[in-house]
């Protein structure tokens, strides 16, 4: 008999601030608890998984032609002078891979509003790169906001009106919000605000591989390359079993979860047909709400 019993009295011993946790498995929601009402919240990065699935649209309907189309090409107007050899090499793929060769995160948390330049794309693809793109993982909202402003500018539409029909009606979620750039461009890499009962009608979409109540969403093929690691990283734990496109890989076998700061996850354990979606405001040790999740409630799928 499942229960959450466990990870209820863990989750209180530890004094993490859950917000809630909800499991589903084979389809059918096994448990849930609330620790306060399911209201809609900033889902920080984990909206780097929903921007990802756009690009796997826009991948099939030709909007973007290729993983390895070169970033400067969308944007040769933004560029203050000749590229340099590596920024000739930063493609999409460098982006979805957090690998685009600057030598510091360019556009996390509040360094964003501090800036002076409002032109968030002017800005990341002028400053200096210290390696070539593609060779190493350096985490950066940035590289997902470069992506934002790449679909958005092929598309010819706001993020939310482009995913509107293609991923928020078909999952239910009306009238979404998502943080934007000074000049509009939809922030990508953070900033979508829902609730935990919306993030697990998205994690069933990704545990049935692009598919919801019968409809495909996301292309299987894109699916399963996002989901997989792409490239390395160095963390500990969970944060460093591997990085996909805007997916992390985790430590439990086969699972990979959208991962936001301060604990909102969608994690996908695909070999036990089963997510587990969290928010919480965890300011201290989020990797202690995953090793609960380990601990207590993934056993039991």
């Amino acid at each position: 008999m499942f229960s959450l019993d466990g990870f209820i009295k863990c989750v209180q011993k530890k004094g993490l601030n859950l917000y809630a946790v909800i499991v589903t498995k084979d389809g059918e929601r096994l448990g849930e608890h609330h620790w306060r009402s399911d209201l809609r919240m900033n889902i920080h990065s984990l909206s780097k998984s929903f921007t990802s699935c756009a690009v796997g649209m826009a991948l099939e309907e030709g909007l973007i032609h290729s993983l390895d189309d070169r970033v400067i090409d969308y944007f040769p107007d933004k560029l203050d002078a000749e590229p340099s050899q590596w920024l000739r090499k930063m493609t999409i793929r460098c982006l979805l891979t957090m690998s685009s060769g600057h030598e510091k995160p360019l556009l996390m948390g509040n360094t964003r509003d501090e800036l002076e330049d409002t032109d968030w794309v002017h800005y990341f693809l002028n400053q200096p790169l210290c390696r070539e793109p593609g060779t190493l993982f350096l985490y950066d909202t940035g590289c997902t906001f470069l992506v934002s402003a790449i679909l958005e500018k092929q598309s010819g539409q706001h993020l939310v009106q482009y995913l509107k029909p293609r991923l928020f009606d078909p999952l239910g979620i009306r009238n979404p919000q998502w943080f934007t750039s000074p000049d509009g461009i939809a922030l990508g890499g953070g900033g979508l605000h829902l609730n935990c009962d919306e993030i697990t009608r998205f994690a069933q979409m990704l545990l049935d591989g692009g598919v919801y109540k019968g409809e495909r969403l996301v292309p299987e093929a894109y699916l399963k390359q996002a989901s997989s690691k792409q490239i390395d990283n160095a963390g500990q734990g969970d944060w460093g079993m591997g990085y996909g496109f805007q997916f992390w890989r985790c430590v439990w076998p086969g699972a990979y979860r959208g991962d936001g700061a301060y604990g909102q996850f969608a994690l996908i354990l695909p070999e036990q047909n089963a997510h587990i979606c969290i928010t919480s405001h965890e300011e201290r040790s989020i990797a202690d709400i995953l090793d609960s999740v380990w601990e207590e409630i993934a056993p039991q799928l």
